[in-house]
């Protein structure tokens, strides 16, 4: 396979009020989906044994340049709207990689330095187990 860059990256959040495409202006977008474990650790063993149990929610967080005028974005995000966020690491190209993620805005913080670009950060809480496919 080969490799890509991570500005390939789609990421759209749709939730009530429509689409959001939220790649064009992102700095860093992060997934980390999770399971719960299993401790199977018994008699004579040595070590402990673990089994994969039920998936738990995953970690996902975006940055994203903040734009002048860019309320469309701050009410997608609000805290508590809930969406599904479609994330395609390589892009929409036929036979890449998609994932469709349940999950729930926590809101948006800002990072407004003095000299430097306003950024704009969300995280959300994954709802429901994820569904992988592909473009």
């Amino acid at each position: 396979m080969t490799a890509f860059s991570g500005s390939a990256l789609y990421l759209a959040w749709v939730y009530s009020g429509g689409t959001v495409m939220l790649q064009t202006d992102f700095r860093q977008f992060a997934w980390e989906p999770s399971l719960n474990l299993i401790d199977s650790t018994a008699g004579a063993d040595t070590f402990q044994e673990s089994i994969p149990g039920i998936g738990i929610p995953g970690n996902i967080s975006l940055t994203t340049v903040m734009q002048s005028g860019g309320t469309a974005l701050i009410s997608a995000l609000a805290k508590g709207n809930q969406g599904t966020l479609i994330f395609g690491p390589a892009g929409t190209a036929t036979g890449q990689p998609k994932s469709s993620i349940p999950a729930i805005s926590m809101g948006p913080r800002y990072s407004q330095p003095y000299n430097d670009v306003v950024e704009f950060s969300v995280d959300f809480h994954q709802s429901a187990q994820h569904t992988d496919g592909v473009w």
